[in-house]
């Protein structure tokens, strides 16, 4: 499944756990909120919003932010999954008056070029963020997300999936964006590679037999999108999208053997 805007539905703090490694600390950026219960919703959120599940994700967000209203990270996420007509939360998340870490400040300039419409800004302010932040594939998911959505710039957003496949090649939702980049882009046996590694990291999820049934589709091997469809449904029945494109697949699958 690709990610779009979803208006209708939809990483650790400054509040350092004792046991986070100075190695650890320096992979994934740090996330600021005084708040151990917003904190706890967060991760949470993101840990769905990597599954593509998006009701629950913004729903943990929402609480986070419930419980600390300066928590510029969830607005940040909300964002992005609500599109550019989401003034409430890219406000939200621009007055934040938090002591915010230099990875978060990187973010929040970059979310003021993008707003302003200053593209190459946007997009250096960006490298900059990942520069520090070098092995956190969800600081090259935002890059790629408008790379891809925003700046229609496909051969720019596979760069970009790449850099992220290439610092966390274990990051199994990374594969998904790479997958459709190259779907993109015209380069289907490179997009099955990505998908078929997606769905080797992350056996039991859904969403990779989804997107591999929107491979089967895009290239009218319509019998075997919709068992990969139907796989995905039966695995998550929440992913009733995924039973309606089977319907879809069935129908052009008959169609095609008339």
């Amino acid at each position: 499944m690709r990610l779009r805007h979803l208006a209708a539905g939809f990483v650790v703090s400054t509040l350092f756990i004792a046991t986070c490694t100075q190695e650890e600390s320096n992979t994934v950026m740090p996330v600021t909120t005084d708040s151990e219960l917003a904190l706890e919703f967060y991760e949470t959120g993101m840990l769905a919003f990597d599954q593509l599940k998006w009701k629950m994700a913004a729903e943990n967000f929402m609480k986070s932010v419930e419980e600390d209203p300066n928590f510029f990270m969830p607005n940040f996420w909300m964002y992005f999954l609500s599109g550019k007509s989401s003034k409430k939360n890219v406000e939200q998340a621009l007055l934040s008056t938090a002591n915010l870490n230099e990875g978060e400040e990187q973010l929040r300039t970059s979310l003021k070029y993008l707003i302003d419409g200053q593209e190459d800004k946007f997009t250096e302010q960006l490298k900059e963020a990942i520069a520090l932040y070098p092995k956190d594939p969800h600081i090259y998911w935002i890059l790629y997300f408008v790379q891809h959505q925003y700046f229609k710039d496909m051969e720019g957003a596979l760069e970009t999936v790449q850099k992220a496949v290439e610092v966390q090649p274990d990051f199994a939702f990374a594969y998904n964006y790479l997958g459709y980049a190259q779907m993109d882009l015209g380069n289907f046996e490179e997009a099955e590679k990505a998908f078929d590694t997606y769905i080797r990291l992350a056996p039991n999820t859904a969403n990779p037999l989804d997107s591999k049934g929107d491979y089967y589709m895009a290239t009218e091997q319509f019998e075997k999108a919709y068992k990969s469809y139907m796989k995905a449904y039966e695995t998550d029945s929440e992913f009733v999208v995924s039973e309606k494109k089977a319907m879809k697949a069935k129908k052009l699958m008959e169609k095609s053997m008339e």
